[in-house]
């Protein structure tokens, strides 16, 4: 989505720079910028990006139901005989 407006780091992205290298070119005049008390807006015109056009609505879409999970029965070993444990060797 091209925006109106980008901060130095959005900025810094889209040039391939790093937010430093912005800020320096902010600073000397090379790039113009607005400041929101500590903060830089850069127009999307000085990045070459065109404004962004107006929002359309999109219809959403109302969510499917959540199902409740199933739970799980817990597993319990088979009965074991006492034969079987003679023959394991227990006492």
């Amino acid at each position: 989505m091209v925006r109106e407006y980008y901060s130095i780091p959005e900025a810094a992205a889209l040039l391939g720079v790093s937010r430093i290298a912005v800020f320096k070119k902010v600073k000397k005049g090379q790039l113009p910028a607005i400041r929101f008390g500590r903060n830089w807006a850069v127009p999307a015109s000085a990045l070459g990006q065109a404004p962004a056009a107006p929002r359309q609505k999109i219809p959403l879409t109302p969510p499917a139901p959540v199902l409740p999970a199933k739970k799980k029965e817990a597993e319990q070993p088979p009965p074991s005989s006492d034969a079987e444990m003679d023959s394991m060797g227990w006492d």
